[in-house]
């Protein structure tokens, strides 16, 4: 269910950046500053260590290899994992514990919904998606500040929730600065380099001895998502919540979803309600 908490989280995500500048471009494909890059990240906080991003093709491929290390009751436990995106999967893999995920990426779902649709519905889709943007990348009750901090050289966009304030490349979902405290748990991503160069295919590799493994549960609860996403952006008053559950789901369709996970999976799906409610 992680991987569903994944797609999710980047499904919400993907409401937001596309339509922030304003752009002609179809959704989801607007391209990056770089048509490939290198970010390497400080950790620290709950977590200290490295992450790096490599950046491909505009942005259309990405991968992320984090190293961290957590100390508990004086007993260090390391972290290692990566995350691939492609246009047309998310791939995850704990390096640790040898397992990993392979699901579809919900960018590509939601394209294929709105490519389905008529001229004139993606200009409503388009419209609402506007004030959409402005809400989520204001956490509902944050701000958004354009062009806020220069960062290694990037102008940035300060987006502050109540908990968090991250700080984006102008018009794009590359974050540069993260800091966040919730529930006394902070944490800390800095941007120490961003380096224009070619990348090398070694990084988007898949693990030698891991076989991701389907989660097709993950890829029909983003589909779900995606569908009820831009039926909703192209007609907000019809967007309706009576008889849903949990990710608009009859009741008798509801997952399996560990106890753990369930707040989290809340909190995101009522984010996405009350931004699509509105």
């Amino acid at each position: 269910m992680k991987s569903c908490l994944r797609c999710l989280n980047l499904l919400l995500f993907v409401l937001a950046v596309p339509w922030m500048a304003g752009a002609d471009e179809i959704p989801w494909q607007k391209k990056l500053p770089f048509k490939e890059a290198v970010i390497t990240y400080e950790l620290s906080g709950m977590e200290n260590g490295e992450e790096v991003l490599y950046i491909r093709d505009w942005g259309r491929q990405t991968a992320r290899h984090r190293t961290t290390a957590t100390t508990v009751l004086g007993i260090k436990q390391v972290s290692r994992s990566i995350e691939i995106v492609t246009p047309e999967w998310l791939y995850s893999f704990d390096l640790q514990e040898e397992t990993g995920t392979k699901s579809i990426n919900p960018r590509k779902l939601m394209l294929d919904e709105y490519q389905k649709l008529s001229a004139a519905d993606r200009k409503k889709v388009d419209e609402n998606a506007q004030n959409t943007a402005v809400m989520f990348m204001g956490t509902v009750q944050g701000s958004v500040e354009p062009n806020a901090k220069e960062i290694l050289g990037y102008a940035c966009d300060r987006t502050a929730g109540q908990d968090t304030t991250v700080y984006f490349i102008h018009d794009t979902p590359i974050s540069l600065y993260t800091e966040s405290n919730i529930v006394g748990i902070s944490v800390k991503s800095v941007a120490t380099s961003v380096e224009k160069k070619a990348v090398d295919e070694q990084f988007f590799q898949i693990p030698e001895h891991i076989v991701p493994q389907p989660d097709p549960e993950a890829d029909r609860l983003a589909a779900i998502m995606a569908e009820q996403t831009i039926a909703a952006l192209k007609d907000p008053a019809g967007f309706k919540q009576k008889n849903q559950g949990l990710l608009g789901l009859p009741p008798g369709e509801q997952p399996d979803i560990p106890e753990e996970d369930q707040m989290q999976m809340e909190e995101a799906m009522e984010t996405l309600k009350r931004l699509l409610g509105k």
